[in-house]
This record gives structure tokens, sequence and C-alpha cells, in this order.
């Protein structure tokens, strides 16, 4: 009964509901920090569905969404594992339709997060909400979850739900956008800060010793340096390594010297390298510096970070997802690899749980553009292999 053909029936008879699911998602406003809102349209959803919904998080105001499916046969649990949080809109250019529109034209439907990730969320309600209403009887489990503060590093999110012990599956997909491919394996991320700070003063006179925003130059350019000797370090499947200067904060008025400056630093690593060594290189460069000027002391501050995900391409699920990916596009679908993070990799990092990344829509362009925007056809297309897979893992 719940074979390709009768699931793609279903969907496209079903296609409108599909689309102003995705279309209410994009117009419920939800950059990090903001979350509320958009949690209760999820588990309002869900609970629409038939699913067990809890509300968790640290604070009201950081909510994570759970819900889970129960067969009524013993099994195991089928994972999917999306984050609710967007980018914020691109500053000066709300695009064609406005950063939240929804707005359905040309075969897209564009909003922010279209792409990253709320494209990918609604895709797997959809694929639950319809292999529910069909009738569909897991033998075992599905679990839903919807986290928040993903892109600031998911302290309230993943990394809080994993410290009491929730995400725990057998396997799973966690909906970032891929472009349609199954990615196995995504680099690591560690960013910190780095304070210098200094005494008061009029910039009508020198400074006595060195002002915090001239130690933080001195710092960048030598942390410049380093970031050659990284992007040396190449990888076929990943790329170069990385180090970037993303941001620098000092002073408060334009007639006296900085008395504080802070700095922060993406580093991205790939395999053979780990956060504790990425740690190291960065101090060693500061540590020179302060050797050679008493001055340069600092204070370092690690603020978010991701381990880094490998999946065996031969592993089961993979192997299974790989076939019904294929099946439903029509096109060979291959295992890639790429910079990166996602809450799978803390997800995997834990528990082993083999969760590649699979969404529908563009992973490079979409997800930082003014008119980010996922293609309908790849996303009912995505219901379909993300319904699909779960039949054939707990059918």
């Amino acid at each position: 009964m719940f074979n390709k053909e009768k699931l793609r029936e279903y969907v496209r008879s079903n296609q409108q509901e599909a689309i102003d699911c995705l279309c209410e998602i994009l117009q419920t406003p939800s950059t990090t920090g903001d979350e509320v809102a958009i949690s209760k349209v999820f588990a309002r959803r869900l609970e629409e569905a038939g699913l067990e919904v809890q509300i968790i998080g640290p604070s009201p105001e950081h909510p994570n969404v759970i819900a889970e499916w129960k067969g009524t046969q013993p099994g195991k649990k089928f994972q999917f594992n999306g984050h609710m949080d967007a980018f914020p809109p691109t500053d000066g250019d709300d695009g064609i339709y406005g950063p939240f529109s929804g707005q359905v034209a040309d075969g897209y439907i564009y909003g922010r997060g279209a792409a990253d990730m709320k494209g990918g969320d609604a895709a797997a309600l959809m694929a639950v909400t319809f292999l529910k209403r069909m009738g569909f009887d897991p033998k075992g489990s599905i679990e839903m979850s919807y986290l928040c503060d993903e892109e600031n590093g998911s302290a309230n999110g993943v990394k809080w739900l994993l410290k009491n012990g929730y995400l725990k599956g057998d396997f799973g997909i966690c909906m970032e956008p891929t472009g349609g491919k199954v990615l196995v394996g995504h680099t690591g991320i560690y960013r910190i800060t780095v304070t210098y700070t200094s005494e008061s003063g009029h910039s009508s006179i020198p400074h006595p010793t060195m002002d915090a925003l001239e130690k933080s130059h001195h710092a960048i350019a030598a942390l410049y340096e380093l970031r050659s000797k990284v992007r040396s370090r190449k990888h076929p499947d990943y790329g170069m390594s990385n180090l970037t200067i993303s941001s620098l904060h000092a002073g408060k008025a334009y007639n006296t010297y900085a008395t504080k400056s802070t700095f922060s630093i993406d580093r991205r690593f790939g395999p053979g390298e780990t956060m504790a060594q990425c740690e190291a290189e960065i101090r060693e460069v500061l540590d020179g510096l302060k050797e050679k000027n008493p001055y340069m002391e600092y204070q370092l501050t690690p603020f978010s970070d991701r381990p880094p995900m490998e999946i065996p391409e031969d592993d089961p699920f993979i192997v299974t997802l790989l076939e019904c990916v294929g099946e439903v596009t029509g096109k060979e679908a291959k295992p890639y690899r790429r910079q990166g993070g996602s809450d799978a990799g803390n997800i995997h990092e834990a528990y082993g749980t083999p969760m590649p990344n699979l969404g529908a829509a563009d992973d490079i362009i979409e997800p930082t553009s003014a008119n980010e925007k996922i293609p309908i056809e790849d996303y009912l297309q995505s219901i379909e292999y993300y319904m699909l897979a779960v039949v054939r893992m707990l059918g």
C-alpha cells in the first residue's frame, strides 16, 4: 500500500495543503532569540496531526518543540530534526516580496528561511502528517524535533536537550538544505572572542601605553598570518580549513581611546584537526605577542562550537536513504560532504546516530539571499522521499 507511487499520488493530491503549511511558517518571523511564535505554529500543527507534543527549554523564551508518534508495534526510533530560527532580513534589501511574505510565484515559495531551513521543516511535518492520515502504522516511533538557537551556536537548543537526555534515536534526517543531496559529513566549527583592555585617555595626547583597539589591531594582523597557514590545509571532500575575523567592537567616543576591544574568530576545521588544536594555535599567536609586549594581556572566551560529522557511506540507513531519493527524483543519488555544521553533528557525537543532512533547497546561495526561496517541485519531492524513507525503515 505504501509504495512510491501511492505516496506520490497522496502528496500531489494534497500539495496545496503542503504549500500553505510552508507559507504560514515563512510568514511567522523567527530570527534567533525570537522563536516563541514559530514554536506555537509547529506545536499546533503537530497536535493537529495527532502527535504528543512538548515545548521545553531552559526558559520560556527559548522553546524547543518535541513530538513523537508511537506505532502499535515495538521497533526503532526515526528522528526528524530541524531548527526554527532563520537569518535576519538582509540589511538594506527586503527582497522582491519582503522577507516574511511566503509568496508563491514562478514555481517558487519565497521568504526568509525558505531554504535554511523552514522548507525542510515543513516537508518533514507534512510527511508525517500525510503518513498518519493515510493510516501508516510505524514499527517503532517517529520523533519530530524543532529547535531554537541554532544560528547562534545552539546552547539553548540541541546542546541543552542533549545535556538533559533528549534526542536519542536510532537513525534520522536533519532537514538542512543540501540541494536534494545526502550529506554524510561536514566539518567542525569553533568560535571564540578575544578581548583587550587598556587605560582611558583623551586622544589629543599619546596613550601612555597602548590602547585596546591598537592591541586588537596587532593581534588581528598576526592572526591573518596564521590564516594563511590554516588555509594551506586542504581536503579533497571538504576543501580548505579557514580562520575568519568576523566582528570587531571597540570604543565609545571619537575623542577618547578605546578602553575595551573585542573581536570574534570563526574557525572552520576539517579532518585531522580538533577544537583543542584550533585554540592552541590561536593562543600561541596571542601569547607570542604578549611575550614581546607585556601590555598585550588578553582574555579568550569560546562562545560557540560544532563538532565535525562523518557517517560511513555503507551505513544501512544511508544506503536506504540514497535509494529513496533516487527513486523519487529519478536521478542517481550520491553521498557528499562539505564545509559547514549542523545540530546533527552534535546528535551524532552524543549518540552515534546516523543523521545525514537532507533538504530540497540550495545550500550555498539561497540561505543568505534577500530573495531566499525554494522550488515548489523540489519541496514536494522532499516530502515524498521523507515519507518513503520512513516507510522503508519502519514499515
